[in-house]
């Protein structure tokens, strides 16, 4: 074959590439993107299935008159995938799952375990998988059919809540889909999640988080509580106000250093704790020192420890994940979930009080 037959053969070839057209995929105008996803509880050992897509204009008018900038929609199944799949015999545009921004799940089918509920969401490979898991008190049939207070489209509001560029903070516990799997099937570490409940104010607000065994519920941390955990693992903000003595503090910084060892068969884990902090508000508190406002924090938040460490160890639950640390000292016939209930778990925070601003404290 001559040199120029195999140019022009290539050009064909090339030219037949780029007229390829991607036949299978459906126009944005002919899909409903789904935004948030809620699964409850239902009668007759069924579960119910809340959905919530937003709606570019205000297009549909509520009760009273008031514009909606989204659509909700409420279907029964057997499961999940089959309420999913009644839900699309129902809509006259195509489900889409790529966009969802969260995930709320009932109390109650929490308590006896989240994965039959949450499992289709990992197989479903259209579902992000920073996708934010939260857990849902009570009913969230009124969640899903309030408008947003502030004004997002749908998902955007509940994104933002837990966002630490937004209005997220510490106690919130931002969960991922991916990271409740993770620690789902981590033998050495447990999930501590979200716990919201319906508000009159906002859509939301947090009850506290609850902390898991496995795939169910077993316990629930106040947010005050839930602040030991942020500690511990680093992850708290420069935004924390802890009130003691009357007194504000901002805690800016926090360096955690954490040791472990085996003792007669029993794991010990010791825990050092220095913070930052600076004054914030000193007009409710008397004229105490620096030095005894230090010791106050402290003091508090060493009770504090104490307490969540013996609920989470009741429970068998190491929300900490200190179990990594001795993965390669157990035996494979190890139940760290059983040490660790047994484990001693020692915490000594010291705090350092800097720029006191206006008033000097002696």
């Amino acid at each position: 074959m001559k040199p120029t037959h195999l140019l022009r053969l290539g050009g064909i070839v090339i030219l037949c590439m780029i007229l390829q057209g991607c036949w299978d995929v459906k126009d944005i105008d002919n899909r409903m993107l789904v935004a948030v996803l809620g699964i409850e509880h239902a009668e007759d050992n069924k579960i119910s299935l809340l959905v919530r897509f937003p709606v570019t204009k205000s297009i549909q008018t509520g009760g009273g008159g008031i514009d909606k900038s989204f659509f909700m929609a409420k279907q029964k199944g057997d499961t999940v995938v089959d309420a999913l799949d009644e839900l699309r015999l129902r809509l006259p545009k195509s489900l889409d799952l790529s966009e969802t921004r969260a995930i709320f799940l009932d109390q109650e089918l929490a308590e006896k375990g989240v994965k039959p509920y949450l499992e289709f969401a990992v197989r479903d490979r259209t579902l992000p998988l920073s996708t934010v898991v939260a857990l849902i008190s009570g009913s969230m049939e009124s969640i899903f059919s309030k408008p947003n207070p502030t004004g997002e489209l749908s998902g955007i509001y509940t994104k933002l809540f837990f966002e630490s560029y937004a209005g997220g903070t510490p106690q919130k516990n931002k969960v991922p889909l991916w990271s409740l799997f993770s620690r789902m099937y981590n033998p050495l570490e447990e999930n501590i999640v979200p716990l919201l409940v319906r508000s009159n104010m906002n859509m939301f607000e947090l009850k506290g988080n609850a902390f898991f065994v496995e795939d169910r519920m077993v316990g629930k941390l106040t947010p005050e509580e839930t602040l030991i955990y942020e500690i511990i693992t680093q992850k708290m903000s420069d935004f924390e106000i802890e009130t003691t003595e009357g007194a504000n503090v901002k805690i800016l910084k926090n360096n955690t250093m954490i040791s472990s060892k085996m003792m007669d068969g029993k794991p010990v884990i010791r825990i050092h704790t220095l913070l930052t902090m600076t004054l914030m508000d000193s007009s409710q508190s008397a004229q105490n020192s620096t030095t005894e406002i230090e010791k106050s924090v402290s003091k508090e938040l060493e009770a504090r420890a104490e307490k969540v460490f013996k609920l989470t160890k009741q429970k068998k639950s190491d929300i900490f994940g200190f179990g990594n640390r001795f993965r390669g000292t157990l035996a494979p016939n190890q139940d760290w979930s059983e040490m660790y209930q047994h484990a001693t778990i020692e915490m000594k925070i010291v705090s350092m009080l800097r720029n006191t601003g206006l008033q000097m404290l002696k």
